[in-house]
């Protein structure tokens, strides 16, 4: 969107992470609970969104701005097959989710990243090898290609475990699509995250995860798939807690046990994107800096991001030339 005034980035960020801490939650929509703030917080990031927008058609009108200048443009000025634009919410809530969706996860991958690799120092040694043998290759000040992401196997593999251990994201909401038996229990078609309020816990299905919980107010349903009792399951993983990048060799993991993108259609579209920006850092990272965590044993909470608790410090060392 192309901000740069500091006020009101700092202002988008602080309703971005109320927002967060109750995207996925009981959905009690009442005054004190994270759900309520959630929702005041969504309502008021798109009403800063909506003036944003009207101020984008005023300068591309007036020639202040281009089509091309970032999403924002391209999405004012994009239409679909039929000729049809997008509305300004639909606009706003296609930024409210890349904001969720394409920021949050990859940043919360690279962090865990960092962690994992300063408690493994022999996975960053080979993680360091391989990079440096793609650098080696490349002239001075020559920039990665589409060719080295494809290279970065062992690296790879590094962020997928780091991704099976701690997923970056505590699930996703999905909609029955017709009615089925779970455990005992029957899911009428229609039901989805978000409308109700009482969840189904899993057994061992890998694909579908659901929860189940009273709620004074009413007895409803959710269905939410949680990726971190799949990739916790020994049924799908051999010593599930153990970090070990070796599981994603060869064929890897058998089809829907490895899910933090989710699976099927309803897979993840930024996927490529993330793996993109998280093999540029680490790229970058490794092959300029060895690192310290400077709190060795430092726990992970999920709000709903997987976070660590006191935001990861870590000492940096360049490495010697």
């Amino acid at each position: 969107m192309s901000l740069e005034e500091p006020n009101h980035i700092a202002k988008l960020s602080s309703l971005f992470n109320i927002l967060l801490q109750g995207i996925i939650g009981i959905p009690i929509d009442f005054p004190g609970t994270r759900f309520h703030s959630s929702k005041k917080a969504a309502s008021a990031i798109r009403t800063e969104l909506l003036t944003i927008i009207k101020e984008r058609r005023v300068e591309m009108e007036e020639g202040k701005a281009s089509s091309s200048q970032d999403l924002l443009s391209h999405l004012l000025t994009s239409s679909d097959e039929n000729g049809r634009y997008l509305t300004e919410m639909e606009i706003a809530n296609n930024i409210l989710i890349l904001l969720f969706a394409g920021y949050d996860t990859s940043t919360v991958t690279i962090t865990l990243l960092m962690k994992r690799l300063g408690e493994h120092p022999h996975a960053y040694d080979k993680v360091l090898k391989e990079q440096l043998d793609i650098s080696k290759a490349k002239e001075v000040g020559e920039l990665l290609k589409w060719e080295d992401l494809q290279k970065m196997k062992y690296s790879w593999n590094v962020i997928s475990e780091v991704m099976r251990v701690n997923p970056p994201t505590i699930g996703a909401f999905r909609e029955a699509l017709v009615d089925f038996e779970y455990a005992g229990y029957t899911i009428p078609k229609g039901w989805k995250g978000r409308d109700k309020a009482v969840y189904i816990l899993p057994s061992s299905d890998p694909t579908l995860a659901l929860l189940l919980m009273g709620d004074l107010l009413s007895m409803m349903m959710m269905m939410i798939m949680l990726p971190n009792r799949t990739h916790k399951d020994e049924a799908n993983f051999e010593d599930p807690t153990r970090f070990d990048p070796s599981r994603f060799e060869g064929s890897g993991p058998a089809p829907f046990t490895f899910v933090p993108f989710g699976g099927g259609p309803r897979m993840c579209l930024g996927k490529e994107f993330s793996r993109l920006e998280v093999l540029t850092f680490l790229h970058n990272i490794i092959t300029n800096f060895k690192w310290d965590l400077s709190i060795p044993d430092e726990k992970i909470k999920y709000i709903p991001m997987a976070i660590p608790e006191k935001g990861l410090p870590v000492l940096l060392h360049p490495h010697q030339v």
